[in-house]
């Protein structure tokens, strides 16, 4: 799940393992067999598909007709994918980025309708292959000063971006690379390793919580450095209290931030400050560009008719912030959707064991895609969204059981 920087076709975008996989995991799905009977999974599995495929369909005619009868011909300066396409209605991306939804649905409804609990061990491997790869990385360039990610082979967008965007730090006297291991960024990096490192911790893997730890700071990435706090927080919140691994962590952060602060004020600066202030600082201009980018959407959406709040301007269209995107591509139905779908296992987990976790992680991913994360389609994501549905229907077959045994008890004894 963690590699999303390598295509098995290099010529043909979103050939990405987990998205292979993804797709292949239907046919799964189609042949099993469960005692000559269609199972209560396989079942749940297409019901859930088919209900998201019918939003969808909603969604595009909605958004397309809303164009058609206002004869939208532009989008202002609004960010859009594939700025080539002069199209307003059925854009090319619409489709494309339709396939990568498909795509994710697969992950996370194969991880939430047949998970078994011993395939955990394959899901803290491939948070090993996250830290490690990102070490290596790391590694590489403190010794060479170059990259060294022999993976990537993936681009983005016409002018071809490579899909491993490796950058550089000035801290002191030292040039450090920013981890962002099999991810394309290290805002991107940090939807993935903070669910794992949660997970890790709860597991009670130290050394792959060391591992993923010392990614994360060493990812500097701002949106991390501002999403852990709030996964803290939230963890202490859910189990009334933080256990001594947390605790440590915490710890080391505050350690690691009070450095940079003290001993390195430029590099603390060109993280945090120049971000707030959105200025464009060497090497950190994203803080500016989301502003701008911000400052556009709004100035968009004032054009927006009612057909456009309520069922967006089409899937895809809009490439900002996920939760901004969300609501500009598929409106108001689009956002309550995503809303309930990441908050209603965030909410109704209960804080114990892997519960908790999943519960953190979830909350802390939608956080993340709030204050600026742009990459919705990130295997990983779909995968703990997957396991945390999963865990759920777990916590409710668990409560029909047990209230199933407390209806026969008295029965039983008065039979005894």
């Amino acid at each position: 799940m963690p590699l999303t920087s390598l295509l098995v076709i290099p010529s043909v975008q979103g050939t990405i393992p987990a998205y292979i996989l993804g797709f292949s995991s239907v046919f799964f799905v189609i042949l099993s067999r469960g005692d000559g009977q269609p199972s209560i999974q396989r079942r749940g599995y297409f019901t859930v598909a088919i209900v998201v495929a019918g939003i969808w369909i909603l969604l595009l005619c909605g958004s397309q007709l809303g164009h058609l009868l206002s004869n939208r011909h532009s989008f202002g300066e609004l960010l859009l994918n594939n700025p080539s396409d002069s199209r307003v209605v059925l854009r090319s991306v619409l489709f494309t980025q339709s396939l990568y939804l498909a795509a994710c649905l697969c992950i996370a409804l194969f991880f939430r309708f047949f998970f078994r609990d011993e395939w955990m061990r394959y899901v803290l491997w491939g948070a090993w292959f996250l830290a490690i790869y990102g070490i290596y990385e790391w590694l590489f360039f403190f010794v060479f000063q170059q990259p060294g990610d022999f993976l990537a082979n993936r681009t983005y967008g016409e002018e071809m971006h490579t899909g491993s965007w490796s950058q550089g730090i000035l801290v002191g006297p030292f040039s450090l690379l920013r981890i962002k291991s099999t991810y394309g960024e290290p805002s991107f990096f940090s939807a993935a390793v903070l669910p794992y490192l949660f997970l890790a911790l709860e597991y009670k893997r130290k050394w792959l919580s060391a591992a993923l730890f010392f990614c994360l700071v060493f990812s500097t990435s701002t949106s991390a450095y501002a999403a852990l706090p709030f996964a803290v927080l939230s963890y202490g919140f859910f189990r009334k209290k933080l256990t001594l691994p947390v605790i440590l962590m915490i710890f080391l952060f505050v350690a690691a931030i009070a450095t940079l602060y003290l001993a390195f004020p430029e590099t603390f600066d060109s993280m945090f400050t120049a971000k707030l202030n959105a200025k464009l600082h060497t090497g950190f201009g994203s803080g500016a560009v989301r502003q701008e980018s911000q400052v556009e959407t709004e100035d968009a959406t004032q054009s927006f008719t009612l057909m456009n709040r309520i069922f967006g301007i089409g899937f895809g269209y809009s490439y900002a912030g996920v939760f901004h995107s969300i609501m500009i591509n598929t409106g108001w139905i689009g956002l309550l959707i995503y809303c309930y779908a990441f908050l209603k296992p965030a909410i109704l987990l209960r804080p114990e064991g892997a519960g908790i976790a999943l519960k953190v992680g979830v909350l802390t991913l939608f956080f993340l895609f709030y204050i600026d994360v742009a990459e919705l389609f990130l295997p990983t994501t779909w995968m703990f969204l997957g396991l945390a549905y999963w865990r759920l229907d777990q916590q409710r077959r668990e409560k029909e059981s047990t209230q199933v045994r407390k209806l026969w008890a008295p029965v039983q004894v008065g039979q005894g």
